[in-house]
């Protein structure tokens, strides 16, 4: 399909279908679900949710967070966001209900990118291009998509040109272990599930490293085998380990280095045996842009929470079949951000594979008032109406995070 005629059915979306609807209610919700409150207790946590890769190594993990939005129309249609919510939800959702919704609230409901422009143009004029801002966006787009379709009693992938149905998938994270016998336990208990592609974490040594890769590949097989080292090391380092990764048979390399050092990362993929991916800490297109100027990626890995919504991904799709490169959506997010990420990937040009993301996470998988079909190793975007990942009403008070600002 190419992208001309995905415009199209956009324009027939936006105008035939959204025209006669006005926004009436945008809300942002935070969400938390803490490990101490899964397990009984901050001691009962296991290490490898606190520390289960290199970034959380000084700043351990508390616990899964998320902001939810919620748009109403004047039709009655409601439809259903989420931001990314690392390390915590308060941000996005300020941003959302005392700027974003007092914005919105009376607009005309169509194209989700275009009814935001305005506001990505204020945030960027005040230097706001990467973080909450950004990623208040990204859950108001999805929303807005949710609500579209929603509103036309379709699936979102129907709505994006596509058919709902399978996506491929590789399941995330084979978490930092203590021994290779404990990682290859991870891979057996992934198969178990019936997952058929893995992602370890790396980023702890060269030699450390690469045994637990070994171990990894071996318990897996011939199935594929991505490495992530979210950005735990120097030019130098990431170059080493690199080097070592062609009798493994990696399917890529991911984010060896810090996100801000596009130069930096070409100099690893130009020495490196293995694609290398990046992409889950951009916000724009315009930071993919950067990266693919530099000529320092084959994989963009655009997180749907933070990088423009569903808007966003079919932007980055498109942006990677006009270059060569491939799309690999980051899987971290809740039950919303991942049903709305299947249904995208179902119509994203240069679209190859998408991360399941497995860490504990009740917001992912108590929350939703219809979970998400794990199928032949696939996950599958439903024929329900709009994404399928709405969150039980009944649950939202568990998971709501209740704070107090300084001073109250």
């Amino acid at each position: 399909m190419t992208s001309i005629f995905i415009e199209c059915i956009y324009f027939v979306n936006y105008f035939l279908l959204g025209m006669q609807m006005k926004i009436t209610a945008v809300k942002a919700i935070p969400l938390e679900a803490t490990f101490a409150s899964i397990f009984g207790g901050e001691g009962q946590v296991p290490a490898q949710l606190k520390t289960p890769a290199a970034h959380f190594q000084r700043i351990p993990r508390k616990g899964q967070y998320s902001t939810l939005v919620i748009v109403e129309a004047d039709d009655g249609s409601v439809g259903y966001g989420e931001c990314f919510g690392l390390p915590h939800p308060v941000q996005a959702t300020a941003l959302i209900n005392e700027v974003v919704a007092p914005t919105l609230i009376g607009a005309s409901v169509g194209a989700p990118d275009a009814m935001t422009t305005d506001l990505r143009a204020y945030f960027y004029a005040l230097g706001l291009t990467r973080g909450a801002a950004m990623e208040a966006l990204s859950g108001v787009d999805i929303a807005l998509w949710d609500l579209l379709a929603r509103s036309r009693k379709q699936p979102l992938a129907t709505t994006l040109g596509a058919e709902p149905g399978p996506v491929s998938v590789y399941v995330s994270p084979i978490p930092f272990r203590n021994t290779p016998v404990e990682t290859v336990a991870e891979v057996n208990d992934f198969i178990r599930q019936g997952y058929k592609a893995f992602k370890l974490k790396v980023g702890r040594g060269v030699k450390v490293d690469l045994d637990h890769i070994e171990a990894a590949r071996d318990a897996a097989g011939t199935a594929p085998l991505y490495l992530d080292a979210n950005c735990a090391y120097d030019v130098d380092s990431a170059i080493e380990l690199a080097r070592h990764l062609d009798r493994f048979d990696i399917a890529w390399l991911e984010e060896p280095i810090n996100p801000d050092n596009p130069e930096g990362l070409r100099a690893v993929r130009a020495a490196s045996p293995v694609p290398i991916g990046a992409g889950e800490n951009e916000f724009t297109q315009e930071a993919y842009q950067a990266l693919i100027r530099a000529e320092a990626v084959d994989f963009l890995q655009c997180n749907i929470g933070r990088a423009g919504g569903v808007s966003g991904l079919i932007a980055t799709g498109s942006l990677c079949r006009k270059h060569g490169l491939k799309l690999a959506p980051h899987g971290v997010g809740a039950c919303v951000a991942v049903a709305a990420s299947v249904h995208a990937c179902r119509a994203a040009e240069a679209f190859v594979t998408y991360e399941v993301n497995r860490l504990i996470n009740p917001l992912r998988d108590k929350l939703a008032l219809a979970p998400i079909e794990l199928r032949d190793g696939m996950l599958v975007a439903s024929d329900r109406a709009g994404h399928g990942g709405e969150p039980n009403p009944d649950l939202l008070d568990t998971y709501t995070l209740h704070w107090q600002t300084v001073g109250q």
